[in-house]
């Protein structure tokens, strides 16, 4: 009983951690995480969901994402699983994706749903709604909806900048007040040359300090992508790369800590062409 109380006193001081003070741990995916989550004006992939849903909208073909992150700053018991598909259409792009993330003591699960619509050709917006559900041992759990919302406008044609609110409608679990944090998210990207792209970010959840996200991604070969980021509160550092394989692209990230031990991550995206 003893040693069950200190995995759990340990492991929600680690939870806590993470959840106000590392966006990394929270969204997936490789890509993002290796760029400190700094693109979130260049977020055009299946896990926009997540991100920034406007980013949905520029998507042509249908893509299936799937990320995971087996031990967190090292504690196995943080482990999460991410999964996202979209379907683009004429109307705009619907998506779907769910996360899976603790142990047996804590465990947290969402479901998505989202839509991007381009308003111009050069505008964008998009919402996602999110089920949350917490269940924590001996104490039950418990559910919430909150809803997400984004919008991406390219610029020029090398530059675009982004913006996003998590948790827009202020939603809690239960009785408690603040308890999910609102985030407000905004970042510009460059195309200094068709292959190298850099990003700067800014993220902004209530009640804690401004935190400034950078990063910079190289096409080095046509098949080899590299990355890499640094954030403030807390100072970390990041990177990492993508292959791709005529359709598939697989991902690695990899996250510093200054307190916490390395965080190693793995994604893979398909992309599946429309008929």
């Amino acid at each position: 009983m003893m040693l069950q109380l200190k995995r759990l006193k340990i492991s929600f001081f680690v939870l806590l951690l993470i959840n106000t003070q590392s966006f990394g741990q929270v969204n997936p995916g490789a890509r993002q995480i290796a760029l400190s989550h700094s693109d979130i004006a260049f977020s055009e992939e299946v896990f926009s969901l997540f991100n920034n849903p406007a980013g949905l909208a520029y998507l042509i073909n249908r893509e299936v994402g799937l990320f995971y992150s087996p031990a967190p700053f090292g504690v196995k018991e943080l482990s999460s699983g991410f999964g996202a598909y979209v379907e683009p259409t004429s109307i705009g792009s619907f998506s779907g994706g769910f996360m899976i993330y603790g142990f047996d003591l804590y465990k947290e699960t969402k479901i998505l749903f989202g839509f991007g619509r381009k308003i111009t050709n050069t505008f964008s917006v998009g919402l996602s709604a999110v089920y949350r559900n917490i269940s924590i041992i001996n104490y039950g759990s418990k559910g919430n909806l909150s809803f997400n919302l984004g919008s991406s406008l390219i610029l020029l044609e090398m530059v675009s900048i982004g913006a996003s609110i998590e948790n827009a409608t202020n939603s809690t679990v239960g009785n408690e007040e603040n308890q999910l944090p609102v985030v407000f998210n905004s970042g510009i990207g460059i195309k200094i040359l068709n292959d190298f792209k850099t990003f700067m970010a800014i993220r902004k959840e209530l009640n804690y300090d401004l935190s400034i996200m950078l990063g910079a991604e190289y096409n080095i070969f046509d098949f080899l992508q590299l990355r890499i980021g640094t954030a403030t509160e807390p100072n970390t550092f990041s990177g990492g790369f993508g292959l791709k394989f005529n359709f598939l692209t697989a991902e690695y990230a990899v996250l510093s800590h200054p307190d916490l031990d390395l965080t190693h991550q793995f994604g893979l995206v398909i992309q599946l062409k429309n008929e």
